[in-house]
Formats: C-alpha cells, structure tokens, sequence
C-alpha cells in the first residue's frame, strides 16, 4: 500500500514524475503535550483592547486603550469611506436620486468624529450649501477636537483657504480635498477628483464582472474536480496520517502563542518587541521538531513543504486553484451578509432613519491595514504588501494548512478538518465575528488545495494572489 513504501536514501523532495505522490511519513506517532490546546484557545481571546496599542506604543491607561483603539478603527473606516465617496461622486451627475440615497446611506454608516466631518465635507462637495451638511455636523461627539469641528463648520459654510485646507488634511486625510474654496468656489483640483471618481467607477465595475466570471469557472472547476475524485479518475495527493500530529500541533500552539503574547508585551514595551516577536513565532516552531526528536526532513514532508510535481506547475495549480477557492469563499460571504441582516434587524433596524455613529448598522470591521495603506508613506505601504503577500500567505499557510489541518486529518475527514482549521484561522483575524464565515470559507478553500497537492506552494500561491490583489487595489484606490 502507499503507506508502506521506504523513504527514498537522500534527503530531497520526490521528483515531480506523473502521477507521483509524496512519499508516506515515517512511522513516528506522539501525542501533543497538554499544554497545547489551552494555549491555542488563550491566543483565541479577542485582546483587541490591549491589541489596539500595539500601533502606538507606551504605557496604556484605561482611557488611552479606548482612545487608541477608536483612532485605529477610524482610519481604517476613513478609508473605506473615501473608496464609497469617490463612487458617489463619479455617480453624482449620472444619477442625482441615487446620489441622495447613496449619501443617506454613508450617513447611517459614520463612525467617529473624523467620518462625521468627511461626510459633511463630501455632501458640501456634491451640493454646495446644502443644509443636510448641516445636520451632519450636529452628530459630532462632546470629544470631538475644536479644531476640527470649527474648520468643518467653516467649510460647508463659508468654504475654506489654503491654510485652513491644510489643517484639515491632517485630521481628514484626502476629504480636506473636497472642501470648497472662500465663498464655497470650487475646490482646486475639482476637476481631478471628479475624474478620478469615473475611473474608480469603472475600475469597480469591471473588477465586478471579472470576479463574477473567475466564480462561474471556480465553481465549474470544483464540480469536475470533485467528480473525478470520486469515479476514480483522480486522486489527490494527500494522504491523512496520524503520525507526527501531536508534534505539528504543538509547533501550531508555540506559533500562535508567541504571536499574540508577543503582540500584548508590545502594548507596554514597544513596537519593537512586537516585531521581535513575529520573528520568534516562526523560528521557533521551525526549530521545536527537533528538540522533540523529528527531524527537519520528516516535519517537513508532514506540513507539505516539498516540491510536488514540481516547483512551476505546484505555483500553476495554486493559480487555477484560485478559482475555486473564490467559489467556496462566496458561500461563506453570503452567510456573512445572512449573519449581519439578521443582525441588524434584532437590533431593530439600527440606522433606519438616523444619523451617526450610534446609527451604524452590524457587520465585518475593517482590517487595520487598510487604515495603514490610507495614512501611510510609500514604505509603510511597501511593507503592509510584503507583510500580506508574502509574510501571511508563506506563514499562515505553513502552520494553519501544513500542521494545524494535518492534525484534524489524523483523527476527522476532510470536511470537518476543513471547517475546524479554518473557523480557527478566521477567528484569529482582526475583522470581527460577522466576517467568521467569509474568512472560514476562504480556509475551507486552501485546505482543499492542501487536499489536491498535498504540497503547501499551491496554497501558499492562492493565499498570496488573494492578499496581493486586495492590497494592490487599496493601494490604487486609496
């Protein structure tokens, strides 16, 4: 049987012949300690409180904690705002009932002090004088800055000049843009932002219809795939083994453990222990193995780190895996927006008729690289891509898909291992309970790719396309 066969005598990945397999784990079988599953649950406790000062540093009150975080938020739903603004605005002369709705609908959505006065600012934009501006400043919080509340009233009233532009870039960010000139004249670069806006229209629009056709060719992709696995046709590559599981579930803990106490140590002692510590939870688990007796070979093959049928064509099937990774995620999108209707109506239809940051409807959080790619400079925004594309999908990949789905698999079936592995993996991430389904689906996706390959390039492949395509489009669009 396939599980008998020796390893071969050299210390190299199988060679990518036709129809090859990985070869089998060795027979090595040891239980995880029981500090395991109690460290992977801990690191499951949403710290974001304390998680929130991870971008600022110093030494945390309670009030700085709260105020930290609600700073992070708002920069991260400042630029999602900016994004839904530049398509009202490109929409404006197109359809000015639509607008009016679409800027109702931004109303209901703000959240913070600095998205109050970026709506105000864009309904002055589309409608100079208009009086809704007028109500929307009335939302202000009692800690909203003097400063602020004073040039946002200034500029839907009167407009503003340079100087005071600048001053209100440094709350606002782009929004200071739309704000109109003395006698609410036409701001500097009207023209741009309006032409601007009907690109990123079009951008989207397009973008829509790309995604919908790389679903439909997914979910025909998925059905074939799964059919010839099961008349026999196909096979795939991975083979569930209860060896080494106690081993990789360990390595899964260290890394998630070090992760998240790394990240608190950094609220108190500074962004760099954070960064120290990111680098740790991935040396770390590399490195235990072999302080338990497995060598690098055997960990090795056990999470997928080998070439497959080869280097290029494991990179080509994470490609083309892809596709179906989009149409498993789109079942855990429409649970997410279930979950989030649901939701707002047993809260009784917060935002029906209301203004504010009380008034915001459920739903996913943003994630805060979004707010970093918004404020950032050109490295921040270099490295907020590396980190995506490259740091997340090697990493993520290595210890969710390679050992923490390799565990599941030693004791469940494929689905069931799936939906574990990646209800863990969506938990972990920053964007809140209501995006649980979305994220989890995506997971379920690369731990089929895990399943086709049995080698970590195809999902780690999928995984960094996925990441590299959202961040570039901020990147773009912000």
């Amino acid at each position: 049987m396939e599980e008998s066969r020796e390893f071969p005598p050299v210390d190299r990945d199988p060679a990518p012949v036709e129809g090859a397999f990985p070869p089998p784990l060795p027979p090595r079988t040891r239980k995880a300690a029981w500090w395991a599953w109690p460290l992977i649950l801990l690191s499951l406790v949403p710290f974001d409180g304390v998680l929130s000062q991870f971008y600022t540093g110093g030494e945390p009150s309670e009030e700085s904690r709260s105020e930290n975080a609600a700073v992070v938020d708002e920069t991260a739903d400042l630029a999602i705002l900016k994004v839904q603004s530049q398509v009202v605005i490109a929409s404006a002369k197109l359809d000015p009932k639509a607008t009016e709705e679409a800027l109702d609908s931004l109303a209901d959505l703000i959240k913070g002090d600095r998205g109050v006065a970026a709506v105000a600012l864009l309904e002055c934009f589309i409608q100079p004088g208009s009086p809704r501006a007028a109500e929307v400043v009335k939302e202000f919080s009692d800690q909203v800055p003097e400063e602020l509340a004073s040039l946002t009233g200034t500029a839907i009233r009167d407009g503003v000049g340079e100087e005071e532009r600048e001053s209100l870039r440094s709350h606002v960010g782009w929004f200071a843009e739309l704000a109109r000139g003395p006698g609410l004249a036409d701001p500097p670069g009207e023209q741009t932002i309006r032409t601007r806006s009907l690109v990123v229209l079009g951008v989207m629009g397009l973008l829509v219809m790309l995604v919908g056709c790389a679903f439909l060719g997914g979910v025909i992709l998925l059905i074939l795939h799964l059919r010839r696995v099961q008349s026999g046709e196909s096979r795939n590559a991975f083979v569930a083994s209860p060896k080494l599981t106690g081993v990789l579930l360990e390595c899964f803990a260290i890394y998630l453990g070090i992760m998240t106490f790394s990240a608190l140590a950094a609220a108190w002692l500074g962004v760099w222990v954070g960064v120290a510590g990111y680098g740790l939870a991935v040396i770390v688990p590399l490195l235990w193995p072999r302080w338990r007796g497995v060598t690098w070979r055997e960990f090795r093959l056990g999470v997928g780190l080998h070439r497959g049928r080869g280097f290029w064509r494991e990179i080509g099937a994470g490609c083309v895996g892809y596709l179906g990774v989009l149409a498993i995620a789109s079942i855990g999108i429409g649970l997410t927006l279930v979950l989030t209707l649901v939701a707002d109506l047993l809260q009784g239809g917060l935002g029906a008729g209301e203004v504010g940051p009380e008034s915001a409807p459920s739903g996913p959080e943003v994630h805060p690289v979004v707010g970093w790619i918004y404020e950032g400079n050109l490295w921040v925004r270099l490295a907020c891509f590396f980190l995506a594309a490259g740091f997340a999908p090697v990493f993520e990949e290595l210890f969710f898909r390679g050992a923490l789905h390799r565990y599941f698999r030693g004791r469940f079936r494929f689905l069931p291992s799936a939906l574990l592995t990646g209800l863990i993996f969506a938990a972990l991430h920053p964007q809140g309970f209501f995006a649980i389904p979305a994220l989890g689906a995506i997971g379920v996706g690369f731990s089929l790719l895990r399943e086709w390959r049995d080698s970590l390039i195809a999902p780690m492949t999928a995984h960094a396309i996925n990441n590299g395509f959202l961040v570039g489009m901020l990147w773009w669009l912000l």
